[in-house]
């Protein structure tokens, strides 16, 4: 057996371990991926067929298409349960003692289960990337089609927007409908500081590229005291509101539904348009999660192997147990943390990533107390 502690090649060791940890990790692939379907999915889709009558053929297209979304969830836990059941099986049946014999440090023998987590950590990124956005988006999809018995509208009816400026509202915007590319039934309200100044109402509006182009209109000045100091009726006008009330409009995704690309353009037209606070942090953390669950397939490696490492043998029932717990106490700080993130007491990106700083510096500390055992 080789003892380099980062070996070039995967020596025998190396596949004999990794062996050990996958058959635990799709077992639990399965396992939690089924929960969560079911807890998350399987019941209103149930509710759905029997109360609104979709067909069995839609209820299992549309799990097919929330499987990817699952499965980004999934993976970390897996990797904690894989850990945890591989380690504790080679440990019980004292091969880690052997192992150990033959000069092999715990940070050696846990080289490949890190190793494997860094890859799911990886392929999960990229099936958040390229995967989940299209086929979460393509669910929602087929199941309003199925209930509306339509295609699903590409246009938007009762578009708002708002405008600030310095944290306060500058304009708001109304629009009764928009096709994608001109708006129809527009209202706009601009204030100064906390006064209704000017109310400007069209049939319709579209984008020229150096302003809005409002036609057939009516402009109404507001005097001081609330009353019109004067009306104007027009043909067309130009409107400088920003131009990405157009894309922001278009934007009809949830986070789950974009990509990191897009999610961040998403944030960006926000900041552009004057909004900030509660709106912009969420968003953010979301951002940031996109890059941080992934990342917990590592962080459950270092956590499970060393509490696998046991002298003694134990069920596999035990192992599940002690996952779960894990798994929930993660994420409800993470939870917490996120609140925390939404709200501004701490930064998104600290939000994101903290129960993974924790959680990963707590399984270093086990993994370190493990080996001068």
């Amino acid at each position: 057996m080789t003892r380099s502690p980062l070996p070039l090649r995967p020596s025998t060791l190396d596949r004999y371990v990794v062996f050990e940890l996958l058959g635990p990790f799709f077992f639990g692939v399965a396992a939690f991926t089924g929960i969560m379907l079911a807890s998350n999915v399987l019941f209103e889709l149930i509710n759905l067929m029997v109360h609104v009558g979709i067909p069995i053929s839609v209820v299992l297209e549309v799990i097919g298409l929330k499987l990817p979304e699952m499965v980004f969830y999934t993976f970390p836990m897996s990797m904690l349960l894989a850990a945890l059941l591989a380690f504790g099986r080679l440990s019980g049946e004292s091969e880690i003692t052997a192992m150990r014999a033959q000069g092999l440090s715990i940070f050696r023998i846990a080289a490949p289960v890190l190793l494997v987590a860094a890859l799911v950590s990886g392929l999960t990124i990229a099936l958040d990337e390229y995967v989940v956005p299209g086929a979460t988006w393509q669910a929602k999809k087929v199941l309003y089609e199925a209930q509306h018995h339509e295609r699903m509208p590409s246009q938007r009816d009762n578009v708002f927007y708002d405008e600030m400026e310095n944290g306060r509202l500058a304009r708001s915007f109304y629009a009764r409908h928009f096709d994608g590319r001109r708006m129809e039934g527009v209202v706009v309200q601009e204030f100064e500081g906390d006064r209704l100044v000017r109310i400007i109402q069209a049939k319709d509006a579209f984008w020229a590229g150096n302003g809005w182009v409002f036609d057939q209109g009516t402009l109404y000045q507001m005097a001081p005291d609330g009353d019109f100091r004067y009306v104007l009726h027009f043909d067309r006008q130009i409107i400088h509101l920003k131009p990405s009330l157009m894309q922001l409009s278009s934007d009809n995704r949830e986070p789950m539904e974009m990509n990191l690309r897009q999610l961040g353009r998403h944030i960006h037209l926000l900041e552009e348009a004057g909004h900030s606070g509660g709106e912009i942090h969420d968003l953010e953390v979301q951002w940031q999660q996109k890059l941080s669950i992934p990342f917990a397939s590592l962080v459950f490696a270092l956590v499970g192997t060393p509490l696998g490492l046991r002298n003694h043998r134990s069920s596999n029932s035990l192992s599940l147990g002690l996952s779960i717990l894990i798994i929930f106490v993660y994420y409800v700080a993470m939870f917490i943390f996120t609140a925390m993130g939404q709200t501004g007491a701490i930064q998104p990106a600290v939000a994101a990533w903290l129960p993974n700083i924790l959680t990963g510096g707590l399984g270093l500390l086990l993994l370190i107390r493990a080996s001068r055992s």
